[in-house]
């Protein structure tokens, strides 16, 4: 059976197996939730207990699992290991990249999201022409910085004065914050699955961070995230801090189907799978070209919200 949920705990409370089932209580109130239908949890806070035997079964049933700060970033992912039977084989693969294919994958992962960075802009009637430019610009390795141009240019424009810091309260920053939260979990499930190790990127290489990897594949998602969370705030033009609705309209944009991938329409939830899968091939065989990038449909969007 496909899982297919994705649980909030907000509130104080306590988690633990019963009966194979995830039981969440309070003094007041009791769920039981089946392990088998759930596909992700966010733990937003830290008023809660979990215990060593919850965290196995999260990893067990493969459910990717968030905890996030105050600002919605999040502070640590569950992954477990050897969900794969050839990860091996997989991480022989991905220890063995080489230089070449990294600045070649990397130049087809810039080109990927500038394009969808100025697809954004058009579709909201704001000045994108420079992005044209960019794009052009990238070359193997982004050795000319064409992305930090193009992100540049791109923040300017999407949202007026907004300032991307990760400490920012500001409501655009946290809802964003969440959403890029949600799908850097799902790729690092993911990518777990199918046998890599999340901390080595083939471009990110920073030592105190866990997913190195996800964080080179999220780029082309991140676009596709903005325009969701752009619309979402439209309807919600008065709020200063995120609300449980806007919560829960963030998580749907990993469900509704607006993506389309290897000619297919389909949720993020389920292109995620897809887009590691198609990764790990083009790991194995050496190949950047056989890596596909998501975009996304507008109006499918728009008739979902």
């Amino acid at each position: 059976m496909a899982s297919w949920k994705t649980i909030r705990i907000t509130k104080p409370c306590r988690l633990r197996i019963d009966n194979g089932n995830l039981l969440v209580e309070d003094d007041e109130l009791r769920f039981k939730l089946s392990l088998e239908d759930t596909d992700s949890i966010v733990f937003e806070g830290d008023r809660f207990m979990i215990s060593a035997k919850v965290l196995s079964a999260l990893s067990h049933y493969k459910i990717a699992t968030l905890f996030c700060d105050e600002y919605y970033l999040p502070s640590a992912i569950l992954h477990p290991y050897h969900q794969s039977s050839l990860a091996t084989k997989t991480l022989k693969a991905q220890l063995a990249v080489t230089p070449s294919y990294a600045d070649k994958l990397w130049q087809r992962i810039i080109i990927a999201k500038i394009g969808q960075q100025r697809e954004v802009l058009e579709i909201l009637g704001k000045e994108a022409e420079k992005l044209k430019l960019y794009i052009t610009q990238v070359r193997e390795a982004d050795k000319y910085g064409a992305e930090a141009k193009s992100a540049k240019y791109y923040w300017n424009r999407l949202f007026d004065q907004l300032v991307r810091e990760p400490d920012s309260f500001d409501i655009r920053n946290q809802a964003l914050n969440y959403a890029y939260a949600l799908v850097r979990s799902l790729l690092t499930r993911d990518l777990s699955a199918a046998g890599f190790l999340p901390a080595l990127g083939i471009w990110h290489d920073n030592k105190y961070n866990a997913f190195n990897l996800s964080d080179d594949l999220i780029e082309p998602f991140r676009p596709i995230l903005d325009i969701g969370v752009y619309r979402i705030l439209e309807f919600h033009p008065d709020e200063e801090v995120l609300t449980p609705q806007m919560k829960k309209e963030l998580i749907n944009l990993l469900d509704i189907v607006y993506i389309e991938y290897e000619k297919g329409s389909s949720s993020l939830r389920n292109v995620s799978r897809l887009y590691v899968q198609f990764f790990k091939r083009s790991v194995e065989q050496g190949d950047a070209e056989l890596l596909s990038f998501p975009v996304f449909d507008i109006k499918k969007l728009d008739e979902c919200l």
